[in-house]
């Protein structure tokens, strides 16, 4: 029977067919070329439930991470004074008030780190004629200050933070005629603020310069102008002739906060960023005295300050303009990684993108992201830079080169080498960490070589298989020659696209690693001057020595804090989370005040079992006879191709650190991006082999076996989650509530953490 109507099948496909159509032609009309506000919806109906739930993600972490980080409240410019230098005040009292207290908001003190300083505070009374007017009682004389950390007791505070050095204990009230105070320091060191405060709890103006001063001496016949003068007039030929900041001292003056959380301090860590920020913004051609110590932050490259300057600068020095890059750089790593899980879960797949988002919310939730992703370092913005490098580097591994558009195409490589040269220039030892980066790449170039090949032995197979049913030698010459001709344009294709990988390549990773690490230290010249030029005053050291000398330090960690032995712990215990890294610690009175950064327990279990169990089957697979042996199936490639991402980005992120010593867990950020990740690439790979009968979760999400086991255990990543809260947001909890809340979720006592 003949039959010559619509196919069976073909009438359904083409009712979907016109129904696409007419969807198509109704958009058109709704949302035309001219319409944006149509552009944008049509944009977004584009995206599926998952990329928008990513975005959701990406938004809530942002908002809890700014709204979390303290306030604006920072100690504004700075002051260079040199070891024993002083600066005088005159005080307006207001409202017949009287001195209370004395605020001092310390910068960047040049000695030893840990070592301690002194700033000594003296008052003297305007009516004075005495030769030596300037007196030390009344709670205030020489207090000690702490040079990022110290074990003294004597020590009042630190640098960076405010610091009250009136003493609460003596009752002496000031009397309003005690209008002078004198500050000095001990050593050459920056003051960002001094803020006086009187009995009423209001902050008293206060003045520096000569002519303001003079004019209140003036209106006051009882003021001894002859006794305190030249201190007034000396002090502001200084600030005229050397720039030292002298009206900085007085430019913050309502930003003065007491508190003894991570809110309205600064940890050790962050201390080391802003003695950055200060060497880059603050130093300049100053000279310092004889015997000072110059520090800085050689852990890092000098490209990694940079976005935290820019941020100081706009926001101010404050926990707020410190630390909102780092939370800005935290939520776009959590997008990254999200972009990154999809390639590997789910490309051209919607119904898998779960998998890819649960990759998000796992990193996004681990116990780092809300933690290091919400303090001024930098190593938020590395992980971002090193997760996106992968990303890009893996879409030219398995997406190749456009045959419309090569150019365009190849980019993904120009990016991934960008993103990978910022973070060498943050950082100079991840350049270890492009093991992983440049084995993609190859396998990337090995893959298009292959397609190519593929491509001419296909031409052949058809000029062979033609000639097969040709039986004039003729026709037969003309299809080998059209055969050789088209083989010839593919080999100049492939000749092209090697030149413009190769070149992209080099242009990206080598050429632009090495001009982003000199631009990048242009800002920090002086600094590097002082660090490694053995005579600063006259130096000589062109700018590639000093580069590479910073490049060599940066392969160790020698900057130490206080926690710094404490939070100690070998690369490889980033693997079970041996103990978690206590970024600040304050006591008072029985009450647990910390923030510590540790992986999530249950998620580091989980992921170890899941990293040996992908490690087994990936070896199954591969000695069993690959495509064709007993552990081949069609979800096969997609698993192994993550598991071998993954592995190569556990290896990047451990390098870097695997001989540093001294290595924290809140290094580890960058490798709990791919760590995470196997956790949700083993359920994928055992729930894709679970063909057992199926239930519902909420009567809408299908599960297996394998599903409800990863349901139950995400119910245990959220009850610890929940309890670490208070170490993650630093809230202050009655110390026994501490070790029963989170004591238990690290292996090991640090001496701060429980």
């Amino acid at each position: 029977m003949n039959y010559t109507g619509t196919p069976a099948g073909g009438a359904h496909t083409e009712r979907k067919e016109n129904m696409a159509a007419n969807k198509i032609s109704k958009y058109s009309e709704a949302y035309g070329s001219g319409n944006k506000s149509g552009k944008v919806k049509n944009f977004f109906a584009r995206w599926s439930k998952f990329t928008k739930a990513a975005l959701i993600l990406v938004l809530a972490l942002f908002v809890v991470g700014a709204c979390t980080i303290g306030g604006f409240n920072g100690g504004g410019g700075a002051c260079f004074l040199q070891a024993d230098s002083s600066v005088v005040f005159y005080l307006d009292y207001q409202n017949s008030a009287t001195l209370d207290k004395v605020y001092i908001n310390a910068g960047t003190a040049y000695t030893e780190i840990g070592s301690t300083y002194t700033i000594t505070v003296r008052t003297a009374s305007a009516t004075s004629t005495s030769d030596s007017p300037w007196g030390s009682s009344y709670g205030f004389g020489a207090k000690t200050f702490s040079n990022v950390y110290s074990s003294s007791a004597n020590a009042v505070g630190t640098n960076y933070n405010w610091v009250q050095v009136r003493d609460e204990s003596n009752d002496s009230t000031l009397t309003s005629t005690r209008r002078l105070v004198q500050i000095t320091a001990s050593c050459d060191m920056l003051i960002n603020e001094v803020v006086f405060v009187d009995t009423n709890g209001s902050v008293i103006p206060a003045y520096v310069d000569y002519d303001t001063v003079h004019a209140f001496f003036n209106a006051n016949s009882s003021y001894k102008w002859v006794t305190f003068g030249d201190a007034f007039r000396e002090q502001t030929k200084k600030e005229e002739k050397h720039h030292y900041g002298l009206y900085n001292l007085l430019d913050a003056q309502y930003n003065y906060t007491a508190g003894d959380t991570a809110y309205s301090n600064f940890t050790e860590d962050e201390m080391y960023t802003l003695m950055q920020i200060e060497n880059v913004v603050e130093l300049g051609s100053r000279g310092l005295s004889q015997g000072s110590v110059f520090n800085a932050d050689t852990d890092h490259g000098t490209f990694a300050v940079l976005p935290y300057a820019l941020s100081t600068l706009i926001f101010g020095r404050s926990a707020f303009g410190l630390r909102i890059v780092s939370v800005l750089f935290m939520a776009a790593t959590v997008w990254m990684v999200w972009l990154l899980a999809r390639e590997l879960f789910a490309r051209g797949d919607s119904k898998k993108e779960g998998w890819a988002f649960l990759t998000a919310c796992l990193f996004a939730g681990g116990g780092l992201a809300l933690t290091v992703g919400r303090l001024g370092l930098y190593l938020p913005m590395l992980a971002f830079f090193i997760v996106g490098s992968f990303y890009f580097m893996y879409r030219f591994f398995d997406r190749g080169l456009s045959e419309e558009k090569p150019a365009k195409s190849a980019c993904n490589i120009l990016v991934s080498g960008l993103l990978f040269a910022l973070a060498v220039a943050s950082d100079p030892k991840i350049l270890l960490a492009g093991v992983g980066i440049v084995a993609l790449f190859i396998a990337g170039v090995v893959r298009l070589e292959r397609q190519y090949r593929a491509k001419r032995q296909a031409l052949r197979g058809e000029m062979r298989e033609a000639n097969a049913k040709e039986t004039s030698r003729e026709v037969m010459l003309e299809n080998a020659a059209a055969a050789e001709e088209k083989s010839a344009a593919l080999g100049g294709e492939l000749s092209y696209a090697r030149r413009l990988v190769y070149l992209l390549f080099f242009a990206a990773f080598v050429l632009g690693s090495f001009l982003l690490i000199v631009l990048s230290a242009i800002p920090s010249y002086s600094a590097l001057v002082y660090l490694y030029d053995p005579n600063p005053a006259s130096a000589t050291a062109g700018i590639f020595d000093l580069l590479g000398h910073m490049f060599g330090d940066a392969f160790s960690l020698t900057n130490a804090t206080s926690f710094t032995a404490g939070n100690a712990v070998n690369a490889f215990g980033w693997f079970i989370g041996l103990k978690g890294a206590t970024l600040f610690s304050a006591t008072a009175d029985g009450t647990y005040i910390a923030l510590n950064a540790q992986v999530n327990l249950a998620m580091a279990v989980t992921a170890l079992v899941g990293f040996l169990f992908l490690t087994v089957y990936a070896i199954l697979y591969c000695v069993t006879g690959g495509q064709k042996g007993a552990y081949a199936s069609k979800h096969a490639p997609t698993v192994l191709r993550a598991y071998f991402v993954l592995l190569a980005g556990l290896v990047s992120a451990l390098l870097p650190y695997l001989f540093a010593g001294q290595v924290s867990a809140a290094q580890s950020m960058l490798f709990n991006c791919f760590y995470l990740a196997f956790i949700p690439l083993t359920f994928y790979t055992v729930s894709a082999q679970d063909t057992r009968e199926r239930t519902k979760l909420f009567g809408r999400i299908r599960m297996n076996s394998a599903k409800w086991v990863l349901f139950w255990l995400l119910a245990v990543y959220a009850v610890i989650f929940v309890l670490s809260l208070p170490m993650v947001f630093c809230i202050p909890l009655p110390a026994a509530a501490a070790a029963g809340m989170f004591g238990w979720t690290t292996f090991a006592n640090n001496g701060w953490y429980r």
